[in-house]
């Protein structure tokens, strides 16, 4: 019987000891995501972009032209991310949409904050929330915090898109990842 007691407590601690050395996925960016990517992006036309309040007015008056920016959804992405590390807190970041591109951006971990650097180009699309109406090229920039399982990244766009035959330039945008860490 005291044998047996001994076992058990010997597993015990065993056990304890072995779950101590596991590695938490919490703690660490780095792995393996399901991710989708959504959001808004503010456009003006592109001819107008970049001019003064008063100048935008003064246009309107001559044309009769609406000159007022327009919010538009961005086209839903979803696939799979890998952030990889690259040594010194540097990390690659693939994301390989399921319907659309691969796209690769650098990055740097600080804790458990991710950003992503340089000025990486992807394609994006628009959508009236039915319909593809538009699609341009991007450069993006972001950052995000993991909490638990769970990798949110604010992100920026900054480009062009054509809509409805219009070049449009990006003034603001309002993008969210939200990825998912599979084990």
């Amino acid at each position: 019987m005291k044998n047996k007691a001994i076992r058990t407590a010997i597993a015990v601690c065993a056990a304890v000891l072995i779950s101590g050395c596991a590695k938490d996925k919490s703690l660490t960016v780095t792995g393996s995501y399901t991710y989708k990517t959504s959001g808004t992006v503010t456009l003006m036309a592109s001819e107008l972009a970049g001019l003064d309040p008063a100048q935008l007015e003064a246009y309107a008056a001559a044309t009769g032209t609406d000159v007022n920016p327009v919010q538009v959804g961005l086209y839903p992405e979803q696939g799979q991310m890998h952030i990889m590390n690259d040594g010194n807190d540097k990390v690659i970041i693939t994301f390989n949409d399921l319907l659309g591109n691969a796209d690769v951006a650098e990055g740097k971990i600080d804790g458990s904050k991710v950003i992503i650097s340089g000025a990486p180009v992807k394609s994006a699309r628009l959508t009236d929330g039915k319909d593809k109406i538009g699609a341009g090229m991007v450069m993006y920039s972001g950052q995000g915090v993991k909490h638990e399982d769970m990798l949110i990244i604010d992100m920026q766009y900054l480009g062009e898109f054509t809509l409805n035959g219009i070049k449009m330039t990006v003034i603001d945008s309002d993008v969210h990842c939200v990825a998912q860490y599979n084990d």
